[in-house]
Formats: C-alpha cells, structure tokens, sequence
C-alpha cells in the first residue's frame, strides 16, 4: 500500500514556495498516472533527507515540511 504525504517548499531557481503538494512513495507511475500527484517515489526517510539537505538537495525544489495525508 502506497503512502501520500503533502509537502510544503520552494523552488530553487525563483524562490517562489509551494504549498500541499501531493508526492507518492512508490513509483508507479507506469500503471497509473495521476495529475494530482506531483511527485512519485519520494518515501518518508528520502522527504526527512531533502529537509535536511535544504538547498543542498537532488531536486529542483526545496522542501521545508511533510505530513503524511489520505487520498
């Protein structure tokens, strides 16, 4: 069973934040495709690294909180 969790952030490039984003951590993406998912395969110890990391991070946006959510 698959876990949702709603981040909040911002992108590196224009510091413009974000807010309740949707990401999914199992990646499959290829069975199903969902616009309200915006990012696939991000579990929570990967979410905890990424807040850790900050600006440091793999990814084009920053995340600067999680909760886990329903859908």
């Amino acid at each position: 069973m698959a876990n949702y969790f709603e981040i909040d952030g911002y992108w590196k490039d224009d510091k413009s934040e974000f807010c309740g984003y949707i990401v999914k951590d199992t990646d499959d993406v290829i069975e199903e495709e969902d616009d309200s998912i915006f990012f696939y395969g991000i579990t929570e110890s990967s979410i905890k690294a990424a807040i850790e990391a900050g600006e440091n991070g793999d990814h084009e946006f920053v995340i600067t909180d999680y909760r886990k959510t329903e859908m």
